[in-house]
């Protein structure tokens, strides 16, 4: 890596979730991912605000004050650079959308005439007129600024590709695709050991101890094929696919475990609908390294993935030799290969997702093959060196673009 890369100041900057939030989920998580692909493609990121522009119920007057919010932290944001002697290249902003639109930045690039890279926007033109208008018009403003925007999920592309060609009728598209990406570091450190012919013997007792510890900590037999979900507990989607969860065991002909790690507003709701299937087991919330030490030891991690945007965990549990059973919803099957490292199914038909489960379970020599074809391609397709080299792409042409601009 070249030292003037080194020197490249990139402002990140997350509207709905700050990648230092207290709270932990997947947007968390993605946003973190991409500041560590931009500092290992040579960059030096500074987290530009912690502002949270999110909006859950459509209220016009919290979106103005909002907005005028965030014109007295652009302001903030400019003066303590100054104070610091940093001077950003490039604004990257990960995820907006209606609810939550990037309020800062394009101020921000104007102002300095930067450009301005987005990741992960969604675009949807319903929301035009109603509770939301004004954050509608917030984002249109971003996507018209926006230099590249990266998307994660072949979902949003769709939106956005009609919403480019409707502005930019005939010119050059922003679209960038970029593969969901996860920390390759994770299979080579102890959680998951390099295995040769010296080691085999060695992890496969450490693996038979683990498993039997894990089954007296959680109170699950070690003798029976183990299932995991691993989602928040709280209202809306996330609830709704709880409760297909709970069809979906009821209709379980194979003898099986399932662990729930999670929890939530809803966590007693949750814990409610699966009450009367005993060979279900509560973890509560666990760290992510706690995790990550939980999910070789799991045959299929099951989740219905109701209106699933992505969903980073299913990235996660392959990379562990986890195979998938999941909704076919959103951007799942763009990180699930269908029939190679899982199973995609109608995430609203739980007799299917059942069938599917049981099917697998009867049959542990394809179900071995899937799990082991999910690590392959989780390192292949999902790494996030190749991301960085990708995003480097990126930011270097939307720079020399910029400058040619001047």
């Amino acid at each position: 890596m070249t030292n003037t890369r080194i020197k490249t100041g990139i402002a990140f900057y997350a509207p709905l979730k700050s990648p230092l939030h207290p709270t932990p989920s997947g947007d968390r998580k993605i946003a973190r991912l991409f500041i560590q692909a931009l500092e290992q493609g040579g960059y030096h990121v500074e987290l530009a605000s912690q502002l949270r522009s999110f909006d859950k119920n459509g209220d016009s007057q919290r979106q103005q004050r909002f907005i005028a919010l965030a014109k007295k932290e652009a302001t903030r944001i400019m003066r303590r650079w100054q104070k610091q002697d940093f001077s950003p290249q490039v604004w990257f902003s990960y995820h907006l959308y209606y609810k939550a639109p990037d309020l800062i930045g394009p101020i921000i690039c104007r102002t300095l005439n930067i450009p301005y890279i987005i990741a992960e926007a969604s675009w949807a033109e319903k929301r035009a007129q109603g509770s939301w208008a004004l954050y509608h018009q917030q984002v249109a403003i971003g996507l018209k600024l926006a230099s590249n925007v990266i998307c994660i999920n072949p979902k949003d592309k769709i939106a956005l590709t009609d919403f480019y060609s409707q502005w930019r009728q005939g010119s050059h598209s922003p679209l960038v695709s970029l593969n969901l990406f996860i920390d390759d570091r994770c299979v080579n450190d102890n959680n998951f050991p390099v295995i040769n012919e010296y080691s085999q013997v060695t992890d496969s007792l450490n693996r038979n101890r683990n498993r039997q510890s894990l089954a007296d900590q959680y109170g699950l037999d070690s003798n029976l094929p183990w299932l995991i979900t691993i989602a928040m507990m709280r209202s809306g989607d996330k609830y709704h696919s709880y409760q297909q969860l709970s069809a979906v065991v009821e209709s379980l002909q194979r003898p099986y475990q399932l662990l729930i790690i999670g929890d939530g507003v809803m966590q007693a709701e949750v814990r409610s609908i699966f009450a009367s299937h005993q060979q279900v087991k509560f973890a509560g919330a666990l760290e992510n390294s706690q995790i990550r030490q939980l999910l070789p030891h799991f045959e299929l991690l099951v989740w219905p993935a109701i209106n699933e945007a992505l969903g980073m965990i299913f990235l996660e549990a392959q990379q562990a030799g986890v195979a998938i059973v999941a909704g076919d919803q959103g951007g799942v099957s763009s990180i699930v290969k269908h029939n190679v490292t899982g199973v995609l199914v109608d995430a609203h038909n739980a007799q299917l997702m059942s069938v599917t489960i049981d099917e697998l379970l009867s049959d542990p020599a394809r179900l071995t093959v899937m799990q082991q074809a999910a690590k392959h391609y989780v390192t292949q397709h999902h790494s996030i060196a190749a991301s960085a080299e990708q995003l480097n792409l990126v930011i270097q042409d939307a720079i020399a673009n910029k400058l040619e601009s001047l």
